[in-house]
């Protein structure tokens, strides 16, 4: 059992408490992408060394501002991190959260959390789920890859897990609380392609939110734990293989924190553009043109190099990213699985109704980043009904259905030369879509030939598109889509005109949050290199690998949140009983 080489004994000699903050906060950041691909050892593919500067851990800090003793030290706010703080303050440990936000600005990022059988869901009339059928799903989905251990703590403590993060909250703050895709409407689909999806999910986006909600699970902590925001955690100090503590700093300097466990929960690595490029070498290597690995998240990476700096194995293989392969948000292509998509020589070219979202778009990943589009007809707005309760979903509402059909007569009456732009007051937005879906501006036109000429194709191409549309038309019609395998329920045909497009413009590279990193046990705690237990290190949320498959995913929307918030309690278990 051993830690990275040069965590350990590199003083900082002659350096003030100001220095050693500035130095230390300045290790691992955003450098020049390394040209040299790493395993998960550190060496390249040459054999030599890592040239991956995350990699290199930090020199050792010998001099503190303030030095604190404690069983436990949490990395980072997040759901993961204040769930796990929370669970091991009330078992009755000293518990110290630290948070680099400050505290009179600190957000919690992401509003939806996807859960199984919580209280306030089945009170609602939410169907129930069956945890074991729910985890055989999953499974499924991701071709096995995940820790089973943890996907099934999840299925199995999820609705517990969900009613005691929601202890405190009041019948107004409940009364805030959405549920996206229910009550059902007439044509949503439980199951397409033998991929199961449930509509079960605590949404808080109004004046109740999950700052708020976070709130209410430290104002519970605090009994036992202290939380030290606008405090970024450097690096674990290791003795004799297991954790002894924490050095982090702050405006007052460096802290020292003598523990006998750390949990790590630190958000991911999408804001670190060397990380990005290392432990997602499948998108790395599919960049095409100017596309750029970046992400919606800050997170610099810090918990996923602190525990490798300790010993911890790194994820084999590339780690998932939010919505990243394919996924076009808001609005077009994977969001219109019901439509048909043509690529630049007017052919289609997948499955556009594969069931799982954030697999639905791998094809594109693969294909020349010219413009493709989605075509559609007429009674799209009936077809649009066909949606599945997931990411990148549309809520058939009436609302939402009128608003569509809107966006069609639009298009339509500028096709004919009638359109005339309507008065908007001052303030009004468009109409919406529901989830990540917003109103998409499409073409029109009376024929296929007028359509194609409309999407700029010309010659081959607008043959090949009537051609595909009248084979695709006979698949509708007998059943049966023998060119992709689009299940047959959701077979729409392209006939009524007038008829219907919208393009989208494929750039990649571009994920919400990263999704792993670490690879842990059953109880979360962090494995070495033979993949035996680090003793006293955890790592929770998304800096915990192996949750996901190629890619994150949704059978329930906000399974993310779900998990870092049922698994971060878990994980405080986990500390409770090897503290104990």
């Amino acid at each position: 059992m051993s830690t990275r080489a040069g965590l350990s004994r590199r003083a900082f000699l002659g350096l003030g408490a100001t220095a050693a903050v500035a130095a230390g906060a300045g290790l691992a950041g955003c450098a020049p992408q390394s040209s040299t691909s790493t395993d998960a050892s550190g060496e390249n593919a040459s054999g030599g060394a890592s040239e991956s500067s995350w990699k290199t851990p930090p020199e050792e800090i010998t001099e503190f501002a303030q030095e604190i003793d404690c069983d436990v030290v949490v990395c980072g706010h997040g759901f993961a991190g204040i769930t796990a703080c929370r669970e091991l303050a009330e078992e009755g440990y000293r518990v110290v959260l630290v948070e680099k936000q400050p505290e009179e600005t600190y957000a919690a990022v992401g509003n939806e959390a996807g859960t199984l059988n919580a209280s306030i869901l089945k009170e609602r009339g939410v169907p129930e789920i069956d945890p074991v059928e729910f985890y055989q799903n999953w499974m499924l989905i991701t071709g096995n890859y995940p820790n089973q251990e943890l996907v099934m703590k999840y299925a199995q403590n999820s609705g517990a897990n969900m009613d005691w993060y929601l202890s405190e909250l009041t019948e107004e703050d409940f009364a805030t609380m959405t549920t996206a895709f229910f009550p059902k409407t007439e044509h949503q689909l439980d199951e397409l392609g033998g991929v199961k999806f449930w509509p079960s999910v605590c949404s808080f986006y109004g004046e109740c939110n999950q700052t708020k909600i976070h709130g209410y699970n430290r104002a519970v902590a605090a009994n036992g734990a202290e939380f030290l925001f606008g405090t970024e955690a450097l690096y674990v100090v290791m003795d004799d293989g297991q954790v002894a503590g924490l050095v982090a700093a702050n405006a007052d300097g460096n802290i020292k924190f003598t523990c006998r466990a750390v949990v790590i929960a630190c958000g991911g690595f999408g804001g670190n553009p060397e990380m990005l490029a290392d432990l997602i070498p499948d998108m790395a290597g599919a960049l095409v043109g100017e596309e750029q690995l970046t992400s919606m998240s800050a997170n610099d990476g810090r918990g996923i190099q602190m525990a490798y700096w300790a010993g911890a194995h790194l994820e084999t293989c590339p780690i998932p990213g939010m919505n990243m392969k394919g996924l076009s948000v808001p609005g077009k292509m994977n969001c219109l699985p019901q439509a048909v998509w043509i690529d630049e020589h007017g052919k289609r070219f997948c499955n556009e109704f594969y069931p799982t979202s954030e697999q639905r778009g791998l094809a594109t990943v693969y294909k020349t980043r010219k413009t493709k589009f989605a075509v559609c007809d007429a009674n799209f707005p009936e077809y649009r009904q066909y949606t599945i309760p997931q990411h990148a979903g549309f809520s058939a509402t009436e609302e939402n259905i009128a608003a569509l059909q809107e966006s069609l007569d639009t298009a339509y009456a500028k096709y004919q030369g009638t359109y005339e732009e309507p008065e908007q007051a001052e303030g009004e937005g468009g109409p919406g879509g529901g989830g990540p879906q917003t109103t998409v501006e499409f073409i029109a036109d009376d024929t296929l030939e007028g359509l194609a000429a409309q999407m700029g194709l010309e010659g081959e191409a607008v043959t090949n598109f009537v051609k595909t549309i009248e084979d695709y038309n006979a698949y509708c019609e007998a059943g049966a889509d023998q060119q992709f395998g689009r299940d047959a329920r959701v077979l729409f045909p392209v006939k009524e005109p007038p008829f219907f497009a919208c393009t989208f413009d494929p750039v990649l590279g571009e994920t919400m949050v990263t999704c792993g990193g670490i690879i842990t046990d059953g109880e979360q705690n962090a494995l070495d290199e033979n993949f035996e237990p680090i003793p006293g290190l955890y790592v929770s949320g998304n800096d915990c690998g192996r949750r996901f498959g190629y890619d994150y995913i949704t059978p329930i929307p906000g399974v993310s949140l779900g998990m870092a918030i049922t698994l971060g309690r878990e994980c405080g278990k986990s500390v409770g009983a090897f503290l104990g």
